[in-house]
């Protein structure tokens, strides 16, 4: 990670000094999401602006802070955008009943060292209630853990794949026909650029791959915070963070990958695919994660006012223009290097991914049993910040990060 510059810092402590009496997640919205937002948002301009492509889809959820960030920053309206419902689950629901085998379905399942099997139910389009149901029935817990490369060899998974089988190809058949449905509706057709937060291109190559199933005439250029695809891609892949010609801050987003994701997120479900009322194909979503937590819903509504303030600000003409990628630099640190007082702000809230996931320690060390601690860890959205709050000494998290990665 390259040094903050002074005038990044002069910039921050400026809008800090004259917004000091909000409160502490306004002002992380503002000195720390906001600047990185602006230095997205601007890279994410400029280079739409030069690709000449006049169509940009912000993928629901993670795309909606982008898209409030680019209107703004598109004052003459010249690229149109909309905010459009894609998510890994919707594709990967419409491609499922492609595949020939249970080995083969496993394809589309995000990489994640422990994989549990309520994720797994999750992943082939069971409800919530039709997982309770499954779990019962084969008397397998929704909380337990599979180790994810042994998924393909496991019996008894394979045994309840071939047992649904029919449920799993009958929802997804029905998912293909609106999926193609609603691309024709939001007229995504030719050269279009997409924006999402990225990491590793499953949702371009996904769609990338029902579009040449279905032999749609549809050209992608993805746009993304950062971008290593791990599954081939057709189209362009463009990173504003790292990119696949340029992997040198990889680590460094992926480190707290899951708590930057929420910064990003809209105050909605998860889109789990789609339905048809009165004619129209609509986005079925689950119920967000955190409706009944007003707490954590008031402490990300004032991140994103601060970071979109931030924006406002940059946007009419407050600061100088610097590197674009200068402006990532204070969330970037606040990611690798977490303070403690980093800590203890976001202590109460987590992600919901089956299983709560909290981005830091809600117990001591002594309180967590070996083999508990490297699961919870693995699957940590914040390893640095996990890390830091349980062993609490200032240690170089992020040098142990590296280490435990390779």
């Amino acid at each position: 990670m390259g040094k903050i510059s002074k005038e990044v810092l002069g910039y921050i402590s400026k809008v800090e000094a004259d917004y000091k009496n909000e409160s502490a997640y306004y002002n992380f919205g503002l000195t720390r999401f906001g600047p990185f937002l602006y230095g997205y948002t601007k890279w994410l301009h400029d280079s739409i602006s030069k690709s000449g492509c006049k169509k940009v889809f912000f993928f629901s959820r993670d795309g909606y802070m982008m898209k409030k960030a680019f209107d703004r920053i598109n004052g003459d309206d010249s690229i149109a955008t909309e905010y459009v419902y894609f998510s890994r689950k919707s594709i990967r629901g419409a491609l499922i009943h492609y595949t020939n085998n249970y080995e083969e379905s496993l394809k589309y399942l995000s990489w994640q060292r422990y994989v549990s099997f309520g994720t797994i139910l999750e992943y082939y389009g069971f409800s919530e209630s039709e997982r309770e149901s499954i779990s019962h029935q084969f008397k397998i817990k929704l909380d337990e853990y599979f180790p994810y490369e042994s998924l393909k060899s496991n019996d008894e998974l394979k045994n309840i794949y071939v047992s649904l089988n029919s449920q799993i190809n009958k929802h997804s058949k029905e998912q293909d026909a609106l999926l193609e449905r609603y691309l024709s509706q939001i007229d995504m057709n030719g050269m279009c650029s997409i924006v999402d937060i990225g990491w590793h291109g499953t949702m371009q190559s996904n769609l990338e791959e029902y579009a040449k199933l279905k032999r749609l005439d549809l050209n992608v250029l993805g746009y993304y915070v950062g971008i290593n695809p791990v599954k081939s891609v057709i189209g362009a892949v463009n990173g504003y963070i790292y990119n696949p010609n340029d992997l040198k801050m990889r680590k460094d987003m992926l480190c707290f990958f899951g708590i930057c994701e929420k910064f990003f997120q809209s105050l909605e479900g998860s889109t789990t695919g789609y339905k048809l009322i009165k004619g129209v194909v609509v986005p079925d979503l689950t119920e967000y994660e955190l409706a009944h937590d007003a707490e954590s819903i008031n402490c990300i509504k004032e991140w994103q006012d601060g970071a979109l303030k931030f924006v406002d600000l940059a946007c009419s003409g407050k600061f100088d223009v610097i590197n674009v990628r200068d402006w990532a630099l204070p969330l970037v640190r606040f990611g690798k290097q977490p303070t403690l007082a980093d800590i203890r702000l976001f202590k109460k809230l987590y992600n919901v991914d089956g299983n709560r996931e909290y981005y830091v320690a809600q117990k001591p060390l002594s309180k967590y049993k070996p083999g508990e601690l490297k699961m919870v860890l693995s699957n940590s959205p914040w390893k640095t910040g996990f890390m830091k709050s349980v062993f609490i000494v200032p240690f170089p998290y992020f040098w142990i990060y590296r280490l435990l990665g390779k």
